[in-house]
């Protein structure tokens, strides 16, 4: 007996609300991961950039540092994430060369 479609009399629960749910936890935790590394980079950078507390606005050594910093990580993050992907799909890298190839 069938107890994955609505028709099937249970508490199953069919394949798309399966997939629903799947997709709200993966956003969820996706949101939740981004606003991490962004406190993270906030932190980060502003104790390796700021050192005067006597202003309301930050110095512009402290500025360009802070900038340098965040393009640094942003930079190193999406090589990495480029990598990642690469090594998660090895045949996507092969269809890739053969596009510009043609």
């Amino acid at each position: 007996m069938d107890t994955t479609g609505a028709a099937g009399g249970g508490g199953g629960i069919s394949e798309e609300e399966q997939q629903a749910r799947l997709s709200a936890m993966i956003e969820k935790l996706q949101s939740r991961d981004a606003l991490r590394m962004y406190s993270w980079l906030s932190q980060r950078c502003f104790s390796d950039c700021v050192s005067t507390f006597y202003r309301n606005s930050l110095g512009k050594g402290e500025g360009a540092c802070v900038r340098a910093c965040v393009r640094k990580y942003l930079l190193v993050t999406s090589a990495s994430n480029a990598r990642f992907a690469q090594l998660a799909d090895p045949y996507a890298a092969v269809a890739d060369d053969d596009e510009v190839e043609d």
